[in-house]
């Protein structure tokens, strides 16, 4: 694609060009940038190493000034970020508003504090505090965001029509075609640089109007960043620099040359050094913090710093292209990249550059050579690997590092420590896979207990993939787990908002373990014996064993309590997964859960009777419960050893409490047929006991809804009765036959739902012994056409049949309907 070039110097607004003439006079230079553009950081360097100013001042929270030390440390290596926070007040279920500002090697804040330290001038931020700007309630988002968000740029009219114009796909392209692309000693000149990056962005301003701009906080901050200007100007002698975003500076010209109020100083929000990712860096990620790209810019940036003479773009592509082809080769892609691929690559990134007027290929033209001459054909045709390649290593995956005079809160040295001992890299932002054999390996088990311990704490570190769920008592022969986890800044400062809660993670757990026992216990809220089973297998999982004692005693006064049918079965099988999980879950053989696990029993018998009160709405979950129930008893007798567990959850007790269920006039019929099918099931009952109850349910007197209940409730305890017993079979051919068609269209769905237990061959089987119940030959369905009809389909087309049969009667023509007697004519 060719790009047109725009020109950012001549046919400017009188008001835009009248400012870019002041950009530099009376000693007061501004250097509007991009954050985190090479092109900017460069000409900045090269702006105070000629300069050599007496100040350098910076767009930044005024309170990062006393964190200049920590940011000019040697041990500080980018990327890293100022993590700035404030209470959430007024602001109901929200989080603590969290903000970053970060920095890279390439950042033109990073490059004004090292080369104008190294100039010894003063530095300062001279923005509003964190916490006058996060007043509004969209500053408090469930994620920390930047405070070098550039939404304005990206949301200007001008800017999107100069990039249209330009032959550009979006505003990054543009930014690239206009500065990143330019030469070394293009980029040097930083007059030139810096004027032309005023232009752009003075004329992106001018499409917005003023009342917007006060309303979302943009002028207050440049009054407030104006006065510091003024103040700085009559404390130093000597040439001071300004650092700021572009889209500030026109603003800033006039205020300054308008004798600006002092600026007030206010109170600073905490804030922090963190490390930082180039993933979290990256734009492209949705976190609005400037370029995307990171590696690749990094990678720029470091060939703009080398002594080498010459092309400095054409080397970044040739190194991008070669390693490219050679993770296509490392990761074994269905289509891999050669050295003759990668030459031609490399030539037509050069002509495309050369084509667009660059001074050598920049990030859009390797991309563009990269689909060029690597994708061979739809991206879905294995090519997608390939897509992904280029986006991480473009994106990169560095972690900068901070000293350890940073001062970050004991919570989160402790959990740095805790995952250097548990064997986790902290090292870079890479999502990594671990397997944990928990039944065999200790440590593995306490590295397990660190990651369900984090994921409790909604640190963001660590995502269960797979293995064994004690939450869930699911899955429990499984030997290993699968955790994917990465040390992210997101996971600091997540740590950082938990810090109010005590100094280590496990007082933090505890604490947050302690405010859900208290809501468990409070005054006026019905008792949950599987609120509070599920309270203690987390505990366990988390490592919080001490508080075992008091979790049982609370688990034992809510079992007492618990009127809930469906809490006390949940609380069986919480402890019966604590039992038999008890190796991973450190709980070896504890008494008080055994002791628990024999009282759950009786106290679900007792509550059984009043299922038989289950409204209709209720009724499918209710059966489940007691199918749960069953469960409940089973794995307890499995878990236990042969004589204990058949005196405490002995089944008789189970059969008495059933078979009232069914001898219960008024039961409500799911729940009956559910009894029914469980009492057969395990022995309870013979075929004439069966019969006998089928009778009263499906025979003279019973009506279809009921029916129809009763049938979803055995299906769900049983689904093969139908299949395996005849007499079963012939009752409900005999109901369902003696319904009218319209009883029958209007429960059809109900019954096609009590048959969604059946496998497909099974419902095949059953619909041809139903059809040879009604006279049709063996096979008979076999035979028949198929087509694939839709349930709401099937209903309108029996309704449409009841209608017509209605109408035919109606005029005396009911005997066109028997057809089947017919014989045919001639």
């Amino acid at each position: 694609m060719a790009v047109v070039q725009p020109d950012l110097q001549t046919n400017l607004p009188a008001g835009v060009a009248a400012a870019r003439a002041r950009l530099f006079e009376h000693g007061l230079y501004f250097a509007p940038v991009r954050h985190h553009s090479p092109a900017c950081a460069h000409a900045l360097q090269a702006m105070l190493r000629e300069l050599r100013p007496a100040a350098v001042l910076i767009e930044g929270p005024e309170g990062f000034t006393d964190m200049l030390p920590l940011l000019l440390d040697e041990r500080t290596r980018p990327p890293v970020a100022l993590l700035c926070q404030t209470p959430a007040a007024g602001v109901e279920g929200a989080r603590t508003a969290s903000a970053f500002f970060p920095f890279c090697d390439y950042s033109p804040e990073w490059v004004a504090l090292r080369e104008g330290a190294a100039a010894q001038a003063q530095l300062a931020f001279i923005d509003l505090p964190w916490q006058a700007r996060a007043g509004t309630a969209d500053a408090y988002d469930a994620d920390a965001r930047s405070l070098m968000a550039e939404r304005y740029l990206a949301h200007s009219t001008y800017l999107n029509t100069l990039a249209a114009r330009a032959g550009c796909r979006d505003q990054d392209e543009l930014w690239d075609h206009l500065f990143e692309a330019r030469s070394r000693a293009t980029l040097a000149d930083w007059r030139g640089m810096f004027g032309d990056v005023f232009s752009y962005c003075a004329m992106a301003r001018l499409d917005y109007e003023p009342a917007v701009l006060e309303a979302e906080g943009s002028l207050p901050r440049e009054r407030h960043m104006a006065a510091h200007i003024a103040r700085w100007r009559k404390q130093v002698d000597g040439p001071v620099v300004v650092v700021t975003g572009g889209f500030h500076t026109s603003a800033l010209i006039e205020l300054v040359a308008a004798a600006p109020a002092h600026a007030v100083p206010a109170a600073a929000s905490p804030c922090w050094l963190i490390r930082y990712s180039f993933e979290r860096l990256d734009a492209l990620n949705g976190y609005g913090a400037g370029m995307p790209a990171p590696a690749y810019y990094q990678a720029v940036w470091d060939a703009l710093q080398s002594a080498a003479d010459g092309d400095h773009l054409l080397a970044v592509a040739v190194d991008q292209l070669t390693m490219l082809a050679r993770h296509s080769r490392a990761r074994g892609l269905q289509e891999r990249i050669s050295t003759a691929e990668v030459q031609a690559a490399v030539l037509q990134a050069a002509r495309l550059a050369a084509l667009r007027g660059h001074a050598g290929p920049g990030r859009q033209d390797v991309l563009d050579a990269m689909a060029s001459c690597f994708v061979k054909g739809a991206i879905d045709d294995g090519m997608q690997g390939l897509f992904d390649d280029v986006r991480r290593q473009m994106t990169g995956s560095r972690l900068g590092d901070v000293p350890p005079s940073a001062g970050s809160p004991p919570l989160v040295v402790d959990a740095r420590l805790a995952a250097h001992r548990h064997g986790l890299r902290l090292d870079d932002g890479d999502t990594r896979l671990a397997r944990l054999d928990l039944y065999r390996k200790d440590r593995h088990r306490r590295r397990s207990r660190f990651f369900h311990l984090m994921q409790y704490l909604d640190t963001g570190l660590a995502r269960w993939q797979g293995g064994p769920d004690f939450m869930a008592g699911s899955r429990l022969e499984l030997l290993f787990e699968e955790w994917t986890y990465a040390w992210t800044p997101l996971v600091e400062v997540r740590l950082i908002e938990l810090s109010a809660d005590g100094a280590t993670l496990a007082e933090v757990a505890l604490a947050r373990l302690l405010r859900e026992e208290q809501a468990l216990g409070a005054a006026g809220r019905a008792r949950s014996a599987g609120s509070a089973a599920t309270l203690l297998v987390r505990a366990c999982l988390v490592g919080l064993h001490e508080r075992l004692p008091d979790l049982l005693s609370l688990l034992s006064r809510h079992l007492d309590e618990d009127a809930d049918f469906s809490s006390v079965v949940a609380c069986g099988h919480a402890l019966v997964t604590l039992w038999r999980a008890r190796e991973p879950l450190g709980v070896r053989e504890h008494p008080g859960v055994l002791a628990l696990m024999r009282r759950v029993w009786p106290a679900a018998l007792f509550l059984l009777s009043g299922l038989a009160d289950t409204g209709m709405d209720g009724e499918s979950a209710q059966v489940g419960q007691l199918l749960a129930l069953r469960e409940f008893g089973r794995a307890a007798r499995s878990a236990l050893p042969a004589p204990e567990a058949g005196l405490a959850f002995e089944a008789g007790d189970l059969h008495q409490r059933l078979h009232a269920l069914t001898a219960t006039r008024h039961c409500a019929p799911g729940i009956c047929g559910a009894a029914a099918a469980l009492l057969f099931l395990d022995g309870a009952w013979g075929e004439q006991d069966l019969s006998r109850l089928l009778e009263q349910r499906f025979g003279a007197g019973a009506t279809p809804q009921d029916a129809v209940r009763f049938l979803s409730g055995l299906m769900a305890a049983a689904p093969e009765l139908l299949l395996t017993q005849p007499g079963l079979r012939r009752s409900f051919n005999t109901l369902v036959g003696s319904w009218d068609e319209a009883s029958f269209i209007h429960y059809l769905p109900d019954l096609r739902l009590a048959f969604t237990g059946l496998k497909p061959q099974e419902t095949s089987d059953l619909a041809e012994a139903l059809a040879v119940l009604n006279g049709a030959a063996p096979h008979a369905l076999q035979a028949e056409f198929h087509c694939d009809v839709s349930e709401d389909e099937m209903l309108a087309g029996g309704r449409l049949n009841a209608a017509l049969e209605a109408c035919l009667e109606r005029d005396a023509l009911s005997g066109w309907l028997d057809i089947s007697t017919e014989k045919p004519h001639g």
